[in-house]
Formats: C-alpha cells, structure tokens, sequence
C-alpha cells in the first residue's frame, strides 16, 4: 500500500470567515476535519469503516501554526497525510497552500482510536500502522506548545457555554471545532478585534457531552512582541478538565477586508 498525500482545492466562502474577512479558527478545524476524511475512506479507515467494528476516531492533540489566514474568496489547497505512530496515537499532518504554492497554515495532529461502547483508547490497527509507518511522507517539524508548569490555576476571566445540538458530531459528543470556538469566544471582542491567531495547541483530555454546561477559563501575558493565552475548558459541575490549550497572538495593524468594486473586478 503506497500511501500519497491527499489534497482539496477549497474556496473561502462568506460564512467561513469573521467580519474581518477572515476565517473562522474553527472552521480550519472543520476543513481539517473534511480532508481527513477524504483520504481515510480512501484508506479503507474512516469513522463509517471503524464504526462496523464499534471503533471510532477521537482527536487528541492539534497544533496548527498560521502565518497567514486565507481570506473571504480565496482558493486555496489542503493537503493532508498520516505521519507517523507514536504509541496510541496515530500521527497526520496538514498544510494549506495558496494557488502560488505558498505554504500559509501548517498543523500536525494525535488521533486515537477507541472503543465506541467503552469510551476507552485501543491499539492502532495494523492497517493504520502500516499506512503511517510503511511508506514515509514528511513529517512536519512542530514541536509542542504546550508546558504545562506554565499554565497554574490563577485564571483571569471565564465564560459559560452549553453544549446544545449543533456542537455534537457522530461520536455524540462535543466536536473539536466547538472547542475552539469556546477557547476563542472566551477572550473579549477588543481583544480579538485587535490581535491575529498565529499559533494555537489543543490537548483533548475528556469528552464533553450533550447538555453539559462548560467554563471556559483563560490567563493573558505578554512576552516580547507576542500575547500568550492559556485557556482550560472545565465541566461546570464538577471541575474536571475537558481541554487545554495555548494561543500565541499578535497586534492587529490590518484594515477590514473590503471586497473588490465593479471597476477592480
């Protein structure tokens, strides 16, 4: 089995992007997500395929770093391979290119696969072995982000969410794009007005699941020319910790997307 890497071509469309023309953080999850699973059903191992077994795919870890955001009507090209074993957790790396070839996003990623009625990780297949191991692609140079004596517990603000409907995938339960959506919607709007997401690191440590009430925590520092965010998301109820992360920012200097007029078209 020859393993290549998969690509899309993908369009930037209106509703993937914030008022800013820029897009969404969680909806790259969601395109991360969508080539996935394009070369998976590929491979003979996507969540319809594990799902006869009563396995599925659960996300780990994601670190994406960003040089630049594509913008509202930009075409771009996603490409995605697997790129390793490391114990449990089978290894795949992204990269979004713009039409040139500049490389814009690059983002690596753990997955484990688990044990539907369990809810518990199993050994990697030996399918999925052979096609991350068998034929090597590339594997991306991200180091992780995240230390986590860094982190403590003095956290400045929170903000509450609920985990209605829309945020629940076909594991039933919240999905990684909603994570990062609360990590992110956390922060105040001044904030995000006037900063840009270049790097970010999500450790999924347990499920959040349908109706839960969730506090999104976060603790802002400066380091040079850089903000630091460290966020946890944590169960309402009981305190226990959902996910980690770390987002890396800097200062705003761009004007608002304007989209072409008639005349420049």
């Amino acid at each position: 089995m020859v393993i290549t890497k998969y690509s899309e071509k993908i369009k930037i469309y209106n509703h993937y992007t914030n008022y800013k023309g820029r897009l969404f953080i969680k909806t790259l999850c969601d395109l991360f997500n969508d080539v996935a699973e394009g070369q998976t059903k590929l491979l003979g191992v996507d969540v319809d395929t594990l799902n006869k077994s009563g396995l599925t795919w659960m996300l780990h870890r994601l670190h994406i770093q960003i040089h630049k955001m594509p913008q509202f009507e930009e075409e771009v090209i996603l490409e995605t391979w697997p790129s390793g074993i490391d114990r449990l957790f089978a290894l795949r790396d992204y990269r979004m290119l713009r039409e040139s070839g500049e490389e814009i996003v690059r983002a690596t990623s753990e997955w484990i696969t688990v044990d539907l009625k369990k809810r518990r990780p199993v050994r990697q297949s030996v399918r999925v072995i052979e096609m991350s191991t068998s034929h090597p692609i590339e594997k991306l140079p991200i180091e992780h982000l995240i230390n986590e004596k860094e982190f403590g517990t003095d956290f400045q603000e929170c903000r509450q969410f609920t985990a209605t409907f829309d945020n629940i995938d076909f594991n039933g339960h919240v999905t990684q794009a909603s994570y990062m959506r609360w990590i992110t919607n956390s922060l105040p709007f001044d904030f995000l007005k006037n900063h840009i997401l270049t790097e970010v690191e999500v450790v999924y440590e347990h499920e959040i699941m349908p109706d839960s009430r969730i506090n999104s925590y976060y603790r802002i520092t400066s380091e040079g020319e850089r903000v630091i965010v460290y966020h946890r998301v944590k169960d309402a109820s009981d305190e226990r910790v959902h996910c980690t992360a770390e987002t890396i920012w800097s200062v705003h200097t761009c004007l608002l997307y304007t989209s072409p007029s008639p005349r420049d078209a």
